[in-house]
């Protein structure tokens, strides 16, 4: 199914993708949001601010990463999109810490 508010002259293939990669920020801006909101609560930064703007670019990066975290577990459905949420609630910071633990627990010991 073609969405009506892409023009005609752009390809069919390419439309999947636009819709791919429209609902993949979506769902990264709205783990980013949840990140956001619960720095507000916590008093931590203002909700209109300049860290809004830069909580859209992260979700951008952050939502491409996941894409490809995703296809590579082969998960499709709704635990790709769980999966997609807690990477951009994470963000940065915590796909860093998770690569420095996973590297501490898994790489071969140094001789």
């Amino acid at each position: 199914m073609t969405p009506p508010d892409l023009p005609d002259w752009v390809p069919v293939p390419l439309r999947s993708v636009f819709l791919e990669l429209g609902g993949l920020f979506f769902l990264a801006w709205l783990g980013r949001m949840m990140h956001h909101v619960r720095l507000v609560e916590l008093r931590k930064r203002r909700f209109w601010s300049l860290h809004l703007v830069w909580e859209v670019v992260t979700a951008l990066a952050i939502g491409l990463i996941a894409d490809g975290v995703v296809a590579y577990m082969g998960l499709t459905g709704k635990p790709a999109t769980a999966l997609v949420i807690v990477v951009a609630y994470l963000g940065p910071g915590g796909l860093e810490a998770g690569v420095i633990w996973m590297a501490e627990r898994y790489a071969p010991p140094r001789s």
